[in-house]
């Protein structure tokens, strides 16, 4: 059921799987501030986050970057970019919201600063300011439709805006009719809202785009368990975990199905669950389903 969020700005910064879901995660990509320093080429390398450098690795090169100054506010308001996202690789939240307010304040017209800020604002919780800042980036650059949109319905979809969260699925779908990831998000939107036979028609066309996803395959068993097929939702859930044993929404979906068909198996699965994520039965509440 994993919504994933990514967000990409001038160049390219993404946040990947935010929560929306049970099957939650998260992963950042890079804003890359195009030509950066000619000077320090291999600093800049770093810092953008390639060949896999290591989000300490990022901090320590941008601050190189950073406190060496002579650099156009721009490629500043880049190395801020950078080291913002690689703050919030390492889970240095407020830090990284500090870099972002510095991104800003040296180029208020850069989008990829909002979306990086906002990113920081759903893994906080504060979805208002993260949609504040979506609407910013859009406004800035609004031909980004297939990240700033994407991420924007998956925050209106984590915010209960279900409406909102369809209607700007629809929008990445309408660019990008090949975006697995937004049938996928649209899906538990519409679950989520009651929609579950137009909810499930949508799941099937991301598994058909990415077929044997364990996020896709949880998210159709969690349509089909609130359509009360109970067969089929254990068919989902156990093909998930079948790539991902650790799956917690998964496990508790399963352990739901089994128990309403008379499987005691059902506990056991529901209390593995809850052993890797304690709030997985009030997540499934949330969503309607008990």
């Amino acid at each position: 059921m994993r919504n994933a969020l990514r967000i990409a700005g001038a160049a390219l910064l993404a946040l990947a799987l935010l929560p929306a879901g049970p099957a939650a995660s998260q992963s950042f990509l890079k804003f890359i501030p195009g030509m950066g320093s000619t000077e320090s080429p291999d600093l800049w390398k770093v810092c953008e986050g390639q060949e896999g450098a290591a989000p300490d690795k990022r901090i320590e090169a941008c601050t190189v970057l950073i406190d060496a100054g002579g650099e156009t506010d721009a490629v500043l308001a880049g190395a801020y970019v950078n080291r913002g996202s690689a703050l919030t690789d390492s889970g240095e939240l407020d830090r990284a919201i500090q870099d972002f307010n510095k991104a800003v304040a040296h180029d208020g017209k850069l989008a990829a600063a909002y979306a990086g800020r906002a990113a920081v604002f759903v893994a906080k919780g504060q979805l208002d300011f993260a949609i504040l800042d979506l609407n910013q980036a859009i406004k800035l650059n609004p031909k980004n439709l297939d990240t700033y949109y994407f991420n924007r319905g998956t925050t209106y979809s984590m915010a209960g805006q279900y409406d909102k969260a369809v209607a700007d699925f629809d929008q990445v779908i309408r660019v990008n009719p090949k975006s697995s990831a937004a049938f996928n998000n649209r899906c538990f939107a519409r679950a989520k809202a009651g929609q579950a036979q137009a909810a499930l028609a949508d799941c099937e066309q991301a598994l058909q785009l990415r077929p044997y996803d364990a996020d896709y395959l949880d998210t159709r068993g969690f349509v089909n368990l609130k359509l009360g097929q109970l067969d089929r939702a254990m068919s989902d859930y156990s093909d998930a975990l079948d790539i991902n044993p650790k799956l917690p929404s998964s496990l508790y979906g399963r352990g739901m199905a089994r128990l309403k068909k008379g499987d005691k198996r059902g506990s056991a699965d529901i209390a593995a669950a809850k052993a890797i994520n304690a709030d997985i039965a009030a997540q499934f509440a949330r969503y309607g389903v008990k």
